[in-house]
């Protein structure tokens, strides 16, 4: 009896982590396409400082917005001032907006990352399955 415990458990372990990697898998080629469709029409500017560059996914399924502040002496100072803005507008979104789901169902990391006009990165944010549940 034992030793089938034993067999039973190394034949499952492998398998459980199978199918944990394909859906991890899965979940990444959906946010990919996700990420392609947003693509398709960047740059584009969102306000009269705020440019969005485009979003890509990391291999963990970190799902990145990347934008550029613009036309600012201080892009540092403006992004720190409409941080809690924005926190709140994500969280209206995520209540709201039902092609969010995919995120809330699959406990994705979003990350939104602020640049200025010569590249370097002022802010980045994340927001975690907590934040929005």
């Amino acid at each position: 009896m034992r030793k089938l415990i034993v067999i039973l458990s190394i034949v499952s372990l492998p398998l459980w982590l199978l199918q944990c990697t394909s859906n991890e898998r899965a979940l990444n080629k959906k946010l990919q396409e996700m990420a392609t469709n947003l693509n398709e029409s960047v740059p584009i500017m969102l306000d009269q400082y705020t440019r969005f560059e485009g979003a890509s996914v990391t291999s963990d399924n970190k799902f990145r917005y990347q934008y550029t502040v613009l036309n600012t002496p201080n892009p540092d100072s403006l992004v720190e001032n409409g941080l809690q803005s924005l926190k709140e507008n994500i969280e209206k979104e995520f209540f709201s907006n039902p092609d969010l789901r995919i995120f809330k169902e699959n406990n994705v990391v979003i990350e939104y990352v602020y640049n200025d006009e010569n590249g370097r990165t002022i802010r980045s944010l994340q927001i975690t399955p907590p934040d929005y549940q």
